[in-house]
């Protein structure tokens, strides 16, 4: 709409989906995978992927920013003592995480979009 100049003048209908199943599917396979696929989607539009560098001596820290759903992914660089660390964060508090991160010795910290999630 921006594009082509328009504007929204009111809005005729707010809608949501809803996945609705039978108490007996006849395929309960395919019912659970289309519901995992819709809950990864949800979360990825929550979340981000925070990627940043660290020294390892202060990684116990920069963990405690960045816990991600149930710990951070850290490898270790070729540059020795010090380590990556990828996490998922809320995407309405990336802002806030990477100013902690930066005052506490992270570099090189980067924020991803996630388009799904399981």
């Amino acid at each position: 709409m921006k594009a082509a100049g328009l504007i929204a003048i009111d809005t005729l209908v707010d809608s949501r989906a809803v996945l609705i199943k039978s108490k007996q599917p006849s395929n309960q396979q395919l019912v659970d995978k289309i519901a995992s696929r819709l809950r990864g989607v949800i979360a990825a539009q929550q979340f981000v992927l925070c990627q940043y560098n660290v020294p390892r001596s202060l990684l116990s820290i920069a963990g405690k920013i960045t816990p991600g759903k149930r710990a951070p992914t850290v490898t270790q660089l070729d540059e020795p003592d010090w380590v990556a660390v990828s996490s998922m964060v809320e995407k309405k508090k990336i802002a806030t995480v990477m100013d902690e991160l930066a005052s506490n010795g992270a570099t090189d910290i980067l924020v991803l979009e996630i388009t799904n999630s399981r």
